[in-house]
């Protein structure tokens, strides 16, 4: 099942581009960004945040890096999340299938403590409590992706696969416009 955010939150999202563009081009050695790609691969849409960032691993490669990293959890957040605390990044960016109560594909950028969850959800752990637990002093957003199908089953709907891949497009050539190289 995918995230779902509060009523309040679609009053106070800003276009998702430039926000994120913005986050991207501060990050330096001091002040690192982490790029997190989830979903499960057999629950349809809910899979759109790992394919996101499997395009961009494969658009920028994996060059080392002291500024902007990439993670591409699947199914298994927890994994990655030891990995995200040593490495003291100030932004962390969750991609994720989210259920905003919108159009398919539609996409937002906006901060984890704004999201919510049923009691199951295919993460083990939610990324709202994981954030709030594990990542204290680093600000936590999510780029959601609206789903249109989650059910048991592989693929994404044709509206998520393309903006999935525009999405992993948009982030590789935001990195490599600001060469920023990538881990």
């Amino acid at each position: 099942m995918a995230q779902e955010l509060n009523e309040q939150t679609s009053s106070t999202i800003q276009q998702w581009e430039s926000h994120l563009e913005e986050l991207l081009t501060a990050a330096s050695p001091t002040s690192k960004v982490a790029l997190v790609g989830v979903g499960h691969p057999l629950r349809g849409d809910d899979y759109v945040g790992s394919y996101v960032m499997k395009g961009i691993i494969k658009a920028r490669g994996g060059t080392l890096s002291d500024s902007v990293y990439l993670f591409d959890a699947e199914d298994s957040v927890e994994r990655v999340i030891t990995r995200l605390s040593r490495i003291d990044a100030k932004q962390v960016v969750f991609i994720d299938a989210c259920e905003m109560g919108v159009r398919p594909a539609e996409t937002k950028l906006l901060p984890v403590d704004e999201t919510r969850y049923p009691f199951f959800t295919t993460h083990g752990i939610p990324l709202k409590v994981l954030a709030e637990q594990l990542l204290v002093g680093c600000k936590v957003w999510v780029l959601a992706i609206q789903p249109k199908e989650t059910e048991f089953g592989e693929g994404l709907s044709p509206e998520v696969h393309d903006t999935g891949r525009y999405v992993s497009k948009f982030i590789a050539s935001s990195l490599a416009e600001e060469g920023r190289e990538v881990v």
